[in-house]
């Protein structure tokens, strides 16, 4: 389509009802967005099953206009924008679940509380009770946490753990004396707490409710923190994903950066399906370009029918359906000729021919008649001929 309607399309869009928005977000900030926003959320559920190992942890969609809302992240490339937390898969990098950050809600059916812990607990609901196990990092984890994952949901737990936690013992976080690459393990009945020194005046605390032993790899690392470092990177690989091939542009509207981040989503998560349910390796470009041009076939073909569009237009609309495209034959008269009732002086050439007696006729002499009529006309002289 033309660049300016592709951008009066983009002014126009909306995901709900205008009408009734400043009802519902008198409770709920998310309001212009939470149609959309739990219809695709469902739909990542409904279709994919993740593996025996998942990430939570944050991601942050730039965005610098005007939001209740908006957050910033030093860490994060972007610096300023919407955070949303995810629950992906940490082999795959499927997304599985989604909360958007909105700060303190009013009364009603969408507040929630905003601690890590009480966010873990909204995101594992899909997988609950299933035997898996979640790793994330020292802002979510806690000992209380893991231990109703653990006993309410059957759900372990690994995480780096601040060392200002109430259940940590004194010894486990002073660094004066320690060794580098020195260890200290500490057990109880359902969970194990790791001490890593990687370098000298810093220490490393990680708590797990999978690994119940002191095992130490190759390289002098607990196997704890091992495990940490293969499954803590999966939301992270998505956002690095969404970046590689993203179709997000700059908008001062935060309801279309949501769409946008949903649509990226939406292009990983599809070709992880793609891949699952054909047993073949597609690379991710091709899979877009290709993934783009089926969703446009539709509105192509329907293009094709129209009788006024420019031949330059038909031509490449073919090439992208792998067509040829055949040249219509002009269905007018390519002579033209002297009016047959005009003076010869005027000398009024037309193209214009009489289907009856095939004589020319300028637009002067021509009579216009719609088909009701004619064929009105015809059946009565075929009557009176009879």
């Amino acid at each position: 389509m033309n660049i300016r309607r592709f951008r009066f399309i983009l002014q126009c869009l909306i995901f709900d009802d205008v009408n009734s928005r400043n009802t519902r977000i008198k409770t709920d900030r998310l309001a212009p967005v939470r149609n959309i926003f739990d219809g695709f959320v469902d739909r990542c559920q409904k279709y994919y099953t993740v593996g025996e190992y998942v990430t939570v942890d944050e991601m942050l969609e730039s965005f610098r206009g005007k939001c209740r809302f908006r957050q910033y992240i030093a860490n994060k490339p972007a610096k300023y924008g919407i955070k949303i937390f995810s629950l992906v898969d940490s082999r795959t990098f499927y997304t599985l679940n989604m909360e958007i950050y909105c700060g303190q809600q009013e009364e009603g059916p969408y507040k929630v509380v905003n601690s890590g812990k009480e966010i873990v607990l909204q995101l594992i609901k899909p997988i609950s009770k299933t035997g898996r196990n979640v790793t994330c990092d020292n802002w979510f984890t806690s000992v209380p946490l893991a231990t109703e994952l653990l006993k309410k949901y059957r759900i372990t737990m690994v995480g780096t753990i601040r060392k200002n936690k109430r259940e940590i013992p004194t010894n486990f976080c002073n660094t004066r004396g320690k060794i580098i690459q020195s260890n200290m393990f500490g057990f109880t009945k359902d969970m194990t707490l790791v001490f890593h020194v990687p370098k000298k005046s810093k220490i490393v605390l990680l708590l797990s409710t999978m690994h119940h032993d002191n095992a130490i790899d190759s390289n002098n690392k607990p196997e704890i923190i091992t495990f940490y470092n293969m499954t803590k990177g999966g939301v992270d690989v998505v956002d690095e994903l969404k970046g590689n091939y993203s179709v997000a542009r700059i908008s001062r509207r935060w309801p279309l950066t949501i769409f946008y981040s949903l649509l990226n989503i939406a292009g990983i998560n599809s070709q992880l399906i793609y891949k699952a349910n054909n047993n073949c390796n597609i690379n991710r470009r091709e899979f877009l370009q290709t993934l783009g041009t089926q969703l446009t076939m539709g509105y192509l073909q329907q293009r094709t029918n129209i009788k006024t569009l420019p031949i330059e237009v038909k031509r490449k609309i073919a090439s992208i359906l792998g067509e040829k495209y055949i040249e219509q034959p002009n269905a007018g008269p390519t002579r033209e000729g002297r009016c047959y009732y005009c003076d010869r002086k005027k000398n009024r050439k037309t193209k214009t021919q009489c289907k009856n007696c095939e004589n020319y006729i300028c637009k002067e002499h021509t009579v216009t008649y719609c088909q009701k009529c004619c064929e009105d006309a015809q059946h009565s002289s075929d009557n009176s001929e009879y």
